[in-house]
């Protein structure tokens, strides 16, 4: 399966009226992602009519989205407008309604400063409020604090409740007296008094952990007549934002039903951001590049025949093999397939024609959770949640779903059931019976994996009809062959056989031919490129090497994986009744959980540095299409769609 499917180049021409409605059309369809190729006007071509909506469009959402932010509660008391009319997406009527929000919009911007103003006074009078809960119990004239003494020093604070006798005591041999105190669980608070501030003082008080507290200089009278103003001032800001509220309500009364509709003509404009410079013009013949899916060719000609007012001519034809690059590769559309295609293009975008890695990806990373996790009992649990919860887990119910299958197939070939060895007869052999044997055969699919990377990389390159990068790239024809002939003559040396003669002579013929085109692509001194040669020819088989020893991690993790099962049945032995059963049920929880997230961020690594890597490119371009409305419902078995005419042409 190739990246992107059956993918078409189309080429829309229309009269420039036409533009807004042919854009709408075609964002019905999900499918249409614009091409605005390398941004300068083809030959015939002299402006970018998109462009002319960009700035339009762009400033009335954006005074949009802050009128509704700040008026969005008496907004949706609004009932629904009716649906506006295809004339009100003509340029003319859209510049008409940016003009009115601005003007809207200097008027709401009035409210928003006031709203502004009023909740940063809120916000200081919560802060006075706090400050003087700080204050209170100490029953003070908070005014005389601020009043300067010529021979006594006042200061307030708050000390830990602990500390408050030793603070006493020391601050008494000092010269100073706690003159009142309010005692607290935790912190008292405290005011102290005496000469005038001295080092001796900081450091005492720094060593009973005293905060000092600042006095606001609002604070001038006693604390209970402190209150009683900031309760006055905190009605008067609540008559302040009643005033506000209706003031704002009073704009929504007499605006908001335009408001609004002016909302509905934007959500059907704001597709035409993106056109941008993928529509070229010259007076009034337009013309609108973009990437469309072949299955979606009859929906886009029949949306376009509906929709616009004029005669049009859509041209469709396949990518050639120099646009690849260019073009957007759709995300896999199979629910089984989707989750594991997101986690595909965390590493990169597949380009488009490349063999798509999402098939190989899913395949190979269940059958590696299955190996590193092989359990009957633990994996039907992970079956059994997916299946129950896969409202709640969406994306994540087939990657849950299909690893704990694979988990319950290895469970069977192991004979384990929840780290218990005794209650099935193994299909095959429990990994701690021959751990050498596990690892060979880790060794053995890390060998596999990377000979199927390395075939689908040459098959890449051969799509892209790169024969040169297919021969001698660090996953060509030339490497492969290298690999396997070493890889076989050291099998044969680990047999006590010796190195298998034609095993050699491969070896040293794909040898030759990797550092000979080495040689004549390098442009270096003869020294330089000898050595360049060579180093490149040693990381290429240390490469080969360190990628097919990460696998010994699949057999690592299987023996693991056992290993932990009888350190829990262990710990469950030395209990006796309900706890041994709580013991058991806690560590397959334990396991299910730590070991199971462990496993698959190391399949991923696998996965990314010694798969990916090999064979995948990652520099496609992702598929952003045109969006409006709900998607439409795709024919599982399209039918081949007909010649494309000009509308009302035979």
């Amino acid at each position: 399966m190739r990246a992107g499917g059956d993918m078409r180049q189309v080429c829309l021409h229309l009269l420039r009226d036409d533009l807004p409605r042919a854009g709408l059309a075609l964002a019905r369809l999900h499918a249409f992602a614009p091409e605005p190729g390398d941004g300068k006007p083809q030959a015939g071509f002299d402006s970018f009519p998109g462009e002319a909506f960009n700035d339009c469009i762009g400033d009335s959402l954006s005074y949009f989205e802050r009128i509704h932010k700040l008026l969005s509660r008496p907004l949706q008391q609004l009932p629904t407008p009716p649906a506006p009319g295809p004339a009100a997406l003509d340029r003319s009527a859209l510049l008409a309604q940016h003009h009115w929000l601005s003007r809207a919009w200097a008027r709401v911007g009035q409210f928003e400063t006031r709203q502004q103003q009023i909740d940063e006074q809120l916000r200081e009078l919560n802060q006075l409020r706090k400050s003087l809960a700080e204050l209170a119990g100490l029953d003070l004239d908070l005014g005389e604090l601020h009043n300067p003494h010529r021979f006594l020093h006042l200061q307030i604070g708050l000390v830990p409740t602990e500390n408050l006798n030793k603070l006493r005591r020391a601050l008494a041999l000092s010269g100073y007296l706690i003159l009142r105190t309010s005692r607290e669980p935790e912190l008292s608070r405290v005011l102290i008094g005496g000469p005038r501030q001295t080092q001796e003082l900081q450091e005492v008080l720094n060593a009973a952990g005293f905060q000092a507290l600042d006095i606001p200089d609002d604070f001038r009278a006693a604390s209970g007549q402190v209150a009683a103003q900031l309760t006055q001032r905190q009605a008067e800001l609540e008559q302040r934002q009643h005033q506000l509220d209706q003031a704002m309500q009073l704009w929504v009364d007499e605006n908001g039903l335009k408001l609004m509709q002016i909302k509905q003509v934007l959500d059907r404009a704001r597709p035409l951001l993106g056109i941008g410079r993928a529509a070229q013009a010259r007076g009034e013949l337009t013309q609108l590049r973009g990437w469309l899916a072949a299955d979606h060719l009859p929906q886009a000609e029949a949306l376009l025949r509906q929709n616009l007012r004029h005669p049009f001519l859509l041209q469709q034809r396949p990518p050639l093999p120099e646009e690849y690059p260019q073009v957007p590769v759709p995300p896999q559309r199979h629910p089984w397939l989707r989750p594991f295609s997101l986690l595909v293009q965390q590493f990169g975008v597949p380009r488009f024609g490349e063999i798509d890695p999402s098939w190989l990806f899913t395949l190979s990373f269940c059958l590696m959770f299955g190996m590193m996790f092989g359990d009957l009992g633990q994996g039907a649990v992970f079956v059994l949640l997916g299946l129950l919860f896969r409202s709640r887990l969406g994306l994540l119910t087939p990657p849950l779903v299909l690893a704990g299958a694979a988990s319950m197939l290895f469970g069977l070939l192991y004979g384990s059931v929840f780290g218990v060895e005794h209650w099935i007869e193994p299909l095959w052999r429990s990994p701690l019976s021959d751990p050498a044997l596990m690892l060979g055969y880790a060794l053995a699919w890390g060998v596999g994996f990377i000979t199927l990377g390395s075939v689908i990389a040459i098959i890449n390159r051969l799509l892209e009809q790169d024969l040169t990068g297919a021969l001698f790239d660090a996953s060509g024809v030339f490497s492969l062959v290298l690999y396997l002939s070493l890889v076989g003559g050291l099998y044969g040396l680990a047999q006590g056989d010796g190195f298998h003669p034609a095993a050699l002579l491969l070896l040293l013929l794909a040898l030759a031919a990797f550092m000979l085109h080495l040689w004549r692509e390098s442009t270096a001194p003869w020294g330089e490129r000898a050595l360049t040669v060579l180093i490149e020819t040693f990381e290429l088989i240390i490469g080969y090497f360190s990628n097919s020893l990460s696998f010994l991690r699949v057999a690592a993790f299987s023996l693991n994986h056992v290993a932990l099962s009888l350190a829990i049945f262990t710990l469950a032995d030395t209990m006796d009744g309900a706890g041994h059963w709580l013991m058991l049920v806690l560590g397959n929880l334990f396991v299910m959980v730590l070991e199971g997230a462990i496993v698959a961020i190391q399949i991923l690594r696998l996965e990314y540095y010694e798969g990916f890597s090999r064979f995948f490119r990652a520099d496609g371009k992702a598929f952003t299409p045109l969006r409006y409305g709900p998607a439409p419902e795709v024919p599982a078995n399209p039918q081949p769609h007909p010649p494309l005419h000009p509308r009302g042409m035979p």
